[in-house]
């Protein structure tokens, strides 16, 4: 029997989802195909998810998760400390308004991605879960016209696919919109774990009560010189604690991911902070984050074929924005098809209006603004093998009273800043930042 489709999804993530759930709502014939046992038992992400995309995507999404739990904690702070061997430097900001007009939420993905994979089936989509893509089915053209499935007999036929795939592009490369694999340096591993702590331990760990939460982001020495970011989220009654640097970094420096997590666990001011629950450890994960950005995207529109999410490339992690992104991608990618099947044509010229209308949107306007930042910081790795020390030293120094009087301690500051980086390097550096951010 032939099994007929108007879209066939590849990959049941957020870009995947939305994508699915935009066409189902719409009266298409939606399959998607997940290889993981369900929706979220292969994915992974550091945990946060901003609600913007997903009032865009349904407007009642507060209303309709409220008596789920697919989501964790209101986040009504954020940090990002700086770590220096003993110490941290910390820069926040917590916001009131965040409790009645969420702006974020801790999310653990096997809960959310479930829930949403509800949301897309009661919209009309079927979800075909330990089921493999390995290929697609071509006409005579050398058109897509569907895929072929690990599955016995397991050919679903459509007029359309969807790559969502994820960040390894196995499939965005048999469809020959990218051309080559990943480079190391475009690729980073994160590694994750998920920490039991009772709820009102999580409480007075981030200084919340009832469902807010908070969230840190952590720079510095943990990461061993190379540039990457660290993670602890609060769940809840759980944290989530995580890092990431790139692949190319590990390479060169033969370190394990779960050694970096091991240096971030160990770190003074964190191991007091997880205190007794430090090795309550209920999940252990690890994930390829795509970090080439802007310069490492595939071509995102073929006849009959689109990709979105990871598989596009659309991360930006400076901002911890992943998850948003493929959303927003998938309901672009969903949107463009609408089209096409309201005028009958499926090509790749029509089908170029996702990639306009990524363009036009935030994601590929933001991926554009920071296409020099990690080629930038791979190269100058003074940004976290110095600043970061120094910067837990000179404050250390200034805040620190012990009968020097303060002109002393000011020349003290700026001997140890001069001793660990030129006045030329500091400017050189600000002006590298600079160019790369403005």
């Amino acid at each position: 029997m032939k099994i007929e489709f108007d879209v066939v999804v590849i990959g049941a993530g957020p870009s995947g989802l939305s994508c699915a759930y935009v066409l189902a709502r719409n009266g298409l014939k939606v399959a998607v195909v997940e290889k993981g046992e369900y929706p979220g038992s292969k994915n992974v992400m550091g945990g946060v998810l901003y609600v913007h995309p997903l009032k865009e995507l349904m407007p009642d999404f507060l209303e309709r998760v409220s008596s789920s739990k697919a989501l964790e904690r209101n986040v009504i702070e954020q940090n990002l400390w700086v770590l220096g061997k003993d110490g941290v430097v910390k820069i926040g900001h917590r916001n009131a308004e965040w409790k009645e007009k969420p702006n974020a939420f801790t999310v653990l993905r096997a809960n959310f991605d479930r829930w949403f994979a509800q949301e897309v089936e009661k919209a009309g989509a079927l979800i075909i879960p330990k089921t493999k893509v390995e290929d697609f089915l071509r006409n005579e053209k050398g058109e897509i016209v569907g895929v072929v499935t690990s599955r016995p007999k397991g050919e679903i036929h459509s007029k359309a696919v969807v790559i969502a795939e994820g960040v390894n592009p196995i499939l965005t490369m048999k469809a020959g919109l990218r051309k080559e694999d990943l480079k190391p340096h475009m690729v980073a591993v994160a590694v994750k774990e998920v920490i039991s702590v009772p709820e009102d331990v999580v409480n007075r760990m981030f200084g919340v009560e009832g469902n807010d939460g908070a969230t840190i982001e952590l720079l510095g020495s943990w990461s061993e010189g190379m540039f990457g970011m660290g993670f602890l989220y609060a769940n809840r009654s759980s944290v989530s604690l995580g890092c990431g640097v790139l692949l190319e970094d590990l390479r060169k420096k033969k370190i394990k991911p779960y050694q970096l997590l091991e240096n971030l666990k160990n770190h003074p001011v964190i191991s007091d902070m997880l205190g007794e629950y430090k090795n309550n450890t209920m999940e252990y994960l690890a994930h390829l984050i795509p970090e080439g950005g802007y310069y490492a995207m595939p071509k995102v529109y073929g006849d009959r074929v689109l990709v979105c999410g990871d598989a596009a490339m659309l991360v930006n992690s400076i901002h911890r924005e992943g998850s948003n992104h493929a959303i927003t991608s998938g309901r672009l990618a969903a949107e463009t098809l609408l089209e096409a099947f309201e005028k009958g044509d499926l090509s790749e010229k029509t089908l170029k209006n996702y990639y306009l209308r990524l363009k036009e949107s935030f994601i590929l306007k933001d991926l554009e603004k920071y296409k020099d930042l990690m080629p930038t910081m791979e190269k100058n790795h003074q940004f976290v093998e110095v600043y970061p020390d120094l910067a837990n030293d000179a404050l250390k120094r200034f805040l620190q009273v012990d009968g020097t009087p303060k002109w002393d301690v000011q020349k003290q500051i700026a001997d140890m800043v001069l001793s660990r980086r030129s006045l030329l390097g500091i400017s050189l550096d600000l002006l590298r930042f600079w160019k790369a951010v403005r």
